[in-house]
């Protein structure tokens, strides 16, 4: 019996030591998830905290974007996973600026004012990166479902961090992965027009049951903000 205990005391030891051991790597930075207590693991060394970021929570104010079928707003959606996204890359030591942080916004009730107010405040910023969320919608309802980017493929460095994005999403396995899409086919004001990299995600179809469902619930949205934020800082 003292054996036993014996071992099991060394064993709980050698554990305890291995543990701190990885968490007292200097090239490591763990940042601990609120909603899920799980690391995320980033590499320090990996990534310039210096960049300037700024995050665009889609539509807002007048403005609801699309609506699901239980009449959850897109825009209360995406100002949710933004803030969300923002929280975890400022813990990494990164400088965040938002669009906006409420339903409140600081442009007309003007579509053309909106655009072009998102884009003035990450050129008055002097932002590294534009990253606007957004939900995709679909008058077949269940029939669409799935998330996608659009970048300028012109730009290699926003590129890389949508693919780095994508393959994080993917691995969340909550819907399809419909790929990155590039602007030459659909024109967007807040890429094309934008001196700053940016990039649009569409996390998913709010218009599809089970899309909209991962999407508004507090798990998926915590999820969904931590597979972001790292794809992010894989890539600064």
């Amino acid at each position: 019996m003292r054996n036993i205990r014996r071992w099991a005391r060394l064993l709980i030891l050698c554990l305890t030591i291995g543990f701190l051991s990885a968490a007292a790597q200097p090239g490591y930075a763990w940042l601990t998830d609120k909603a899920t207590s799980s690391p995320l693991q980033v590499e320090a060394a990996s990534f310039d905290a210096s960049k300037v970021i700024v995050l665009d929570a889609g539509h807002g104010g007048y403005d609801t974007g699309s609506v699901s079928y239980d009449g959850v707003y897109e825009k209360d959606i995406t100002l949710a996973i933004t803030q969300k996204i923002g929280e975890r890359l400022e813990k990494a030591g990164c400088t965040v600026v938002y669009t906006r942080t409420s339903d409140e916004v600081s442009w007309s009730n003007d579509n053309k004012d909106d655009l072009r107010t998102r884009v003035a405040i990450a050129k008055e910023a002097g932002a590294d990166y534009y990253i606007s969320i957004h939900t995709n919608a679909s008058e077949y309802g269940d029939g669409a479902s799935g998330f996608e980017a659009y970048i300028d493929y012109k730009n290699d460095t926003i590129t890389a961090m949508a693919q780095s994005i994508e393959q994080r999403l993917m691995q969340l396995g909550y819907t399809q992965n419909r790929g990155l899409k590039s602007t030459q086919e659909s024109s967007l004001y807040v890429i094309d027009s934008n001196p700053v990299p940016a990039m649009l995600l569409e996390l998913g179809f709010i218009t599809d049951s089970a899309d909209a469902a991962y999407m508004c619930s507090e798990e998926g949205q915590t999820a969904l903000a931590q597979g972001i934020a790292q794809g992010i800082l894989e890539q600064l």
